[in-house]
């Protein structure tokens, strides 16, 4: 009942809020040209195209413009907190593998492929089955829109946390080219290119290309090899819009992406290891190193991911479109783990440089059918859903080399050697998913209440999956699990429009993410979905004849049967995933401020609050009670950005972009009463745009991110407990360089 009432006095405190501000945004004049404001923007989170400021819903939508001032070119740019809802996270400091989450649900350990997220990542419609294979999919995007909250109506399974939908730019069936290179420090370089061809028989056709190289931010001494944190990212995408009729379009599209980067750094926190056997050339790092420890085989982690895609929309009558989105995508992900020697055991004639390699081998297959429409007082989105998935991974742990018998120095393998001998490899599994799904959201504003919209909807969802352990430690365990679920997820909200620039909402839903096992476990147990409900209120108010944007949003969420991996005494190197009974509990504010108080200046702020406390559950391996906290999920998260456009001038035009992002203070892997440090960081950007030349217009820009060259580790693992290492790695160094854009 407490809770209750903390949730209703915040919901009160949005309305007391938009009455008081409302009343002198009635008060502007209507008539008067509005010259100065802050931009509307379109988004599709409800599955048809409506202002960001009508949908009921917490939501972050950042436009082509604001994500290349932001330097975003992919999901991994988000690390750094550039839209502080979004808590994005390495597996460790594996290239490509990360952890995506939102509003405290942040899996640590979302490469499984028997386990799925809690974030939905969708591209242009389509879910993506498996968190890796991420880095190029913002080749030319139009908009990324972020939904905060369960999503489990219209976006389905596995978005408890919300949904992250990037939509890229259709082919306009008008000649232009769209080219930018880049170069910068670490020896950094860029192109990319997006070619609209002129529409011929009712086709249009766009080509985009990505390229991207740099090299790693710490060197390793062992020239032959690669250095640590290197870059290699290659690309493109074709599609292709058929418009046989005004009411008819078809949109194929094919995209292949190939990268190659190389794993983090490690740097040393602390060793609970004896002084006797710490090798002599291993010190505690004080700070960032620009070279490694030792020379040791660092390998690249060779990654490709391609799909093919096809969206027709039929607009049935003015009021009536059909939409179809199947999907056919692949993925072959490898990563290797130079550990640098901080995971294992040290002494004279002890193995040394741990180098873990994993691979992810996955296709899907997505199909979905919308139908969206509006009847009198009534809004409708119906449809069906059809997901299908293979996945299969596998692991081995080799070691790099040995240190001598004066441990002074590690005597390279020629070839790095299974830690387990002949018994490779350690372990593998295959997945299978089969999900269906119908789902239906009906809005009505009835016109003897104006101002009022009563949404309701719903999603009913078959799953099935199963799978199997094909190899631990060299044999075949012959363990299998299988998955069922049939369930039923509702979703309510109740909007009002106070005046035409204000609104209110109440918004109850539920989502959840499905069940599976622990790849990593030496049983293989299944475990059940987790299911979240969640109450939001919110407020998306346009303030000052458009000059002051505010939106906010409070809610509380409970998260029932839980999914916890648990350390079973009898296997400690391994987890074991079960559903806890204990409910928790996770409420929080999310606010978005945009003002232009004058032309060509924008100031915009975003804060999110995250109450997550630590939740005691029962370990059922040992009987003891344990503290399940929220990954890499700060309390307190903003950004603060200036943007300011300078009078044009006869050649051209400046711009400056400068933004702060809080990041770091999170809590240690293993040891989370201790969190990471609490740093922010700052980026800019100064652009010269719309130069005339060559028939062409240009524009020229220096960038800088992490301007003040801030360091904070990323995460810690702590191994002090167990006799080791505490280690972790770190976040990009100060990075700049030059670019230049040329369209026509």
């Amino acid at each position: 009942m407490h809770k209750i009432l903390k949730f209703n006095v915040s919901c009160s405190l949005i309305a007391v809020m938009a009455g008081a501000i409302a009343a002198p945004a009635a008060a502007q004049d209507e008539t008067a040209a509005e010259t100065v404001g802050v931009e509307e923007i379109v988004v599709t989170a409800q599955k048809r195209e409506q202002n960001l400021q009508d949908t009921p819903l917490s939501i972050v939508a950042l436009g082509e413009k604001a994500l290349e001032q932001r330097g975003i070119n992919s999901l991994n740019d988000l690390f750094t907190g550039a839209i502080p809802s979004v808590r994005i996270a390495p597996f460790v400091g594996r290239a490509s593998a990360v952890s995506i989450g939102m509003r405290g649900l942040v899996p640590f350990d979302a490469t499984q492929v028997s386990r799925d997220p809690t974030v939905g990542v969708y591209i242009d419609g389509i879910y993506l089955g498996r968190v890796s294979g991420l880095g190029l999919e913002l080749a030319d995007v139009e908009r990324i829109e972020v939904l905060r909250g369960p999503q489990g109506t219209l976006f389905g399974r596995n978005a408890v946390g919300g949904a992250i939908s990037v939509v890229s730019k259709r082919p306009t069936g008008e000649f232009g080219l769209d080219m930018r290179a880049g170069i910068g420090n670490f020896s950094s370089r860029s192109a990319a290119a997006h070619l609209n061809l002129p529409e011929v028989a009712g086709v249009s056709v766009k080509i985009d290309g990505l390229f991207e190289q740099r090299d790693g931010f710490v060197r390793n001494p062992l020239r032959t090899s690669n250095d640590y944190g290197e870059l290699d990212k290659l690309g493109f995408r074709v599609a292709a819009l058929w418009e046989p009729a005004d009411n008819l379009s078809i949109l194929y599209a094919y995209d292949y992406s190939k990268e190659r980067p190389t794993n983090l750094y490690y740097h040393l926190d602390a060793t609970a290891q004896a002084a006797s056997r710490i090798p002599t050339f291993v010190t505690i790092d004080t700070g960032r190193v620009h070279e490694a420890r030792v020379g040791l085989p660092v390998p690249v982690n060779p990654q490709k991911a391609d799909g093919h895609s096809i969206t027709a929309e039929w607009d049935v009558a003015d009021n009536l479109t059909i939409r179809s989105i199947s999907a056919w995508r692949s993925l072959d992900s490898t990563q290797w783990e130079q550990d640098g020697g901080m995971l294992t055991s040290w002494g004279p004639n002890r193995l040394f440089g741990r180098l873990s390699f994993a691979n992810v081998s996955q296709n899907q297959f997505s199909q979905e059918l919308q139908f969206v429409g509006e009847a009198g007082d009534f809004e409708y989105v119906f449809g069906g859903y059809y997901f299908r998935e293979k996945a299969q991974d596998v692991a081995i742990v080799y070691s790099s080399g040995v240190l001598n018998a004066t441990n002074s120095g590690v005597n390279l393998f020629p070839e790095p050697v299974p830690d387990r001998g002949t018994a490779i490899p350690d372990r593998a599994s295959q997945a299978r998913v089969r999900s269906k799904a119908l789902f239906g959201q009906v809005t009505w504003s009835p016109s003897a209440a104006e101002g009022v919209h009563l949404t309701l909807g719903a999603r009913y969802t078959d799953d099935h999956k199963d799978g199997r352990i094909t190899v631990i430690n060299g044999a075949d365990p012959n363990l299998t699990f299988v998955f069922n679920s049939k369930r039923l997820d509702p979703m309510a909200t109740l909007a009002y429009d106070i005046s035409e620039d204000v609104n209110l909402y109440v918004r109850w839903s539920r989502a959840y993410r499905a069940g599976g096992a622990n790849s990593r476990s030496f049983a293989f147990t299944p475990f059940g979905e987790e299911e979240l409900s969640a109450w939001e209120a919110g407020m998306k108010a346009d303030l000052f004849d458009r000059r002051v944007r505010l939106n906010l949003a409070a809610y509380t969420s409970t998260l029932n049967d839980q999914q916890v991996d648990f350390i079973n005494p009898a296997n400690v190197s391994n987890t074991e995933t079960r559903n806890a009974p204990e409910q928790r509990k996770i409420k929080g504010i999310e606010a978005d401020l945009t003002v232009v108080p004058t032309r060509g200046l924008t100031l915009t702020a975003n804060y999110v609050y995250t109450d997550a406390p630590p939740t005691p559950v029962r370990n059922p391996f040992t009987g003891n009670t344990e503290l399940v906290f929220a990954s890499f999920t700060r309390k307190h998260a903003g950004t603060l950005a200036v943007d300011y456009e300078f009078p044009e001038l006869s050649f051209g035009q400046f711009r400056l972009h400068l933004n702060a992002e809080t990041v770091g203070d999170v809590p240690w892997f293993q040891t989370p009463t201790i969190r990471t440090e609490d740093k922010v960081l700052f980026n800019g950007r100064f652009t010269l745009g719309e130069v005339e030349l060559g028939g062409g217009e240009w524009e020229f820009a220096l960038w800088g991110k992490n301007l003040f060259n801030s360091t904070y580790e990323l995460l810690n693992v702590n191994l002090t407990l167990i006799g080791r290492q505490s280690y972790a790695p770190y976040n990009d160094p100060r990075t700049y360089g030059l670019e230049a854009r040329m369209r026509f």
